[in-house]
């Protein structure tokens, strides 16, 4: 055995054979094929495209060249910057080391099935930044994750999510990011199983269990965009099919994302992470209603939802929610539920909403789901600009007589995640974040 070989097996035991040559990059059609290594004439896959092993081939170091020793025997090192690490030097648009190119597209375009998304590539998704848009921070993630799982400080911040030997595309194809049926592939691997050593730092979702069919209390899938019969995330008309095709992303997100993870010491952003209970909270396993119970006429909630489900729906994280960045602050989606756009660019905008409703920009998103957000329909909350610094308690949140222009306050200032009561009322379980902006790893 090599030197390099050694190296890659004994810091990864999961790099066996069958997993990697089933993974995206060791497919022997599509797989990693660096561009500068095509004179050394190494097939697709081969593992000396991603790790040189004396740093050299040939007499040279093929581009791109780092300048040092990078770990893991990596052609490049694991973490520069948010938008410059090993894995970008292929997963990117113009200048891809990867033979042929890269396309990763974002999940409102795999699962959702919307073209509206021109977003092509990690580069692009991790270059979002507030304040009209926003990334998961690759360095807060750097912060957070050594010591946790069997992570160092050696560890790429893609690996928190993602398994290199054994990530599939989704879809598993070429490369292209197009939606071919029956290509579904598996890219996750949960970051609490991450334990070098034991082999358990598998796939996630490719197993019964690890789906949003395990939850009880029910799963319902969005639709899929401009469709009222086909749900996310592969195009099926049976709602049990689509919650067994859908991965646990609760399972995955909430390995960090939970209520005992308070605080990074983020470099960056200079905030904390914002708690997360899914088991309490309305969009998750906590029981959800309509208030009053009898505001039914016409329904509070958009199909394939129905008033009479609430209390047993639970949501997936990327029902909401792109995994890497978003044109829209909290990596919200720009398709939801089979509509767009989404478009939410300011926390405390006080923009018009779309379909004639007041509850400003947060209702493109809320109003996807919830139908009930127009003027005078109870469920929209004016406020009168400049607003009393008393509180939520004051009249002016509240009260729809005070003077012209009246404005309607974020949907956000009172349901987000975390969120347990707000001037005595019981809000527990809303899914958004607050006006008090203290909080989130995003």
């Amino acid at each position: 055995m090599t030197g390099a070989a050694w190296l890659l097996l004994s810091t990864s035991p999961l790099a066996a054979a069958g997993w990697y040559s089933s993974s995206a990059h060791g497919n022997a059609t599509y797989g990693v094929n660096r561009s500068s290594l095509a004179a050394f004439s190494y097939v697709i896959g081969n593992c000396a495209h991603c790790h040189e092993q004396h740093a050299s081939i040939g007499g040279s170091e093929p581009a791109p060249a780092s300048g040092s020793p990078s770990p893991y025997a990596l052609f490049y090192d694991n973490n520069v910057s948010q938008t410059d690490n090993v894995c970008f030097q292929c997963h990117t648009g113009a200048g891809s080391y990867q033979s042929g190119g890269i396309v990763n597209r974002s999940y409102s375009y795999r699962a959702g099935n919307w073209n509206g998304d021109t977003v092509a590539n990690e580069v692009q998704e991790f270059s979002f930044s507030s304040p009209s848009g926003s990334s998961h921070n690759l360095s807060d993630i750097m912060t957070f994750i050594p010591g946790r799982w069997n992570y160092t400080a050696n560890s790429t911040a893609c690996d928190a999510c993602h398994n290199p030997h054994a990530a599939q595309g989704d879809p598993a194809n070429n490369g292209t990011g197009a939606k071919t049926a029956g290509a579904r592939g598996f890219p996750i691997s949960r970051p609490s199983l991450h334990n070098i050593g034991t082999g358990l730092w598998g796939l996630w979702g490719d197993a019964a269990n690890e789906t949003m069919s395990a939850y009880t209390g029910g799963y319902q899938a969005p639709y899929r965009y401009n469709s009222t019969t086909n749900f996310e995330p592969q195009g099926d008309t049976v709602a049990l099919t689509a919650a067994q095709d859908t991965t646990d992303f609760v399972s995955f997100c909430t390995d960090c994302h939970n209520p005992a993870n308070t605080t990074i010491a983020s470099t960056s952003l200079g905030r904390n992470l914002k708690t997360i209970n899914w088991a309490n909270e309305a969009h998750g396993n906590g029981a959800a209603a309509i208030n009053p119970a009898s505001d039914t006429t016409p329904p509070n909630i958009a199909p394939p939802y129905t008033d009479a489900g609430l209390g047993t729906y639970v949501l997936s994280c990327l029902d909401c929610h792109e995994p890497h960045g978003s044109a829209n602050v909290y990596l919200l989606r720009g398709e939801v539920n089979g509509k767009s756009p989404v478009t939410v660019t300011t926390l405390t905008s006080t923009a018009a909403g779309p379909d004639g409703r007041s509850n400003n920009e947060w209702t493109y998103l809320c109003g996807k789901c919830h139908t009930k957000l127009g003027t005078g329909d109870g469920h929209s909350h004016p406020y009168y600009l400049p607003p009393n610094t008393s509180g939520c308690d004051s009249v002016f949140c509240h009260d729809s007589t005070v003077p012209t222009p009246v404005l309607y306050t974020a949907c956000g200032t009172c349901h987000y995640h975390g969120a347990t009561t707000i001037s005595g009322v019981n809000y527990a379980g809303a899914a958004f974040p607050a006006n008090t902006y203290s909080g989130h790893l995003f």
